[in-house]
């Protein structure tokens, strides 16, 4: 993915002031991963041959907060809905997700 990503809010949250309805997330940068970490975790399965995938969601939420330039307490108030998109569009720039969540 290599342009900003548009989330359409469910529900308003609260941002520096204001009610937000969208939220935009800026290109990822390498920067970005240096300092965050990767946002998945690759657990060996215990035949030796399967891969499972865990979701860092605490990282996730600050590659949020910090691609879309809001505060923690503003990704915390998004609905499990809004977090599950804004968790799509994270991963998509990771290549994983489903894709049918980001709108540009």
């Amino acid at each position: 993915m290599s342009s900003p990503v548009t989330i359409q809010l469910t529900k308003a949250i609260r941002a520096h002031g204001e009610d937000v309805d969208q939220i935009t997330f800026r290109e990822l940068t390498t920067k970005d991963v240096i300092e965050l970490g990767l946002p998945t975790l690759f657990i060996p399965g215990a035949d030796g041959q399967s891969t499972g995938i865990e979701l860092r969601q605490p990282i996730i939420a600050r590659y949020i907060s910090r691609l879309a330039a809001i505060p923690m307490n503003s990704v915390e108030q998004l609905t499990l809905r809004d977090h599950s998109a804004c968790t799509s569009a994270i991963m998509s720039f990771f290549g994983m997700g489903d894709g049918d969540q980001p709108t540009n």
